[in-house]
């Protein structure tokens, strides 16, 4: 009788707790979100919306508000301003030209040095890399400051 147990005792035994599939998931997802975090880029573009026609002529009643367009389309590339009547920039072999485009605003900032604003407007379906091309080139060219202070609007397609 000796080998029986008793009722009321119950043998309790040290288990080990597995947790070799914790250490396989592990395993796998760190270096999974790492190489996420390394792919993953954030840039951001200081930009500045539109004031309406009552704003800017309350700000500045004296003078006519300075004023610069620059309308990105499909073929192209369209510049109006205060001392701009029409400049066109046409699209050559699916690129836009971007050179012209910033030559044109270094001859409008020497005439307007204190001026720091411009509108660009675009189509829908112009792709992202290009409106980030044309906005790279209304803010500098070679160092030189031109137009920093962007507002983007939307124009409809003709």
């Amino acid at each position: 009788m000796p080998n029986r147990r008793r009722k009321g005792r119950r043998s309790i035994d040290a288990t080990e707790l597995n947790i070799t599939p914790f250490m396989n998931l592990m395993v796998v997802l760190i270096p999974f979100l790492l190489s996420g975090v390394v792919f993953s880029r954030l840039a951001i573009l200081e930009m500045k919306l539109p004031t309406t026609q009552t704003q800017a002529a309350a700000s500045n009643p004296a003078k006519d508000p300075f004023r610069l367009v620059v309308t990105l389309r499909e073929n192209g590339v369209t510049v109006l301003g205060s001392d701009i009547n029409r400049a066109q920039f046409p699209k050559k072999e699916s690129v836009y030209a971007l050179e012209g485009l910033s030559d044109l605003l270094e001859q409008v900032k020497a005439k307007h040095p204190q001026e720091s604003a411009l509108i660009l407007l675009s189509e829908p379906e112009i792709p992202y890399e290009a409106l980030i091309a044309v906005m790279d080139a209304c803010r500098e060219k070679e160092g030189l400051a031109l137009f920093p202070d962007i507002s983007i609007g939307e124009v409809k397609v003709l």
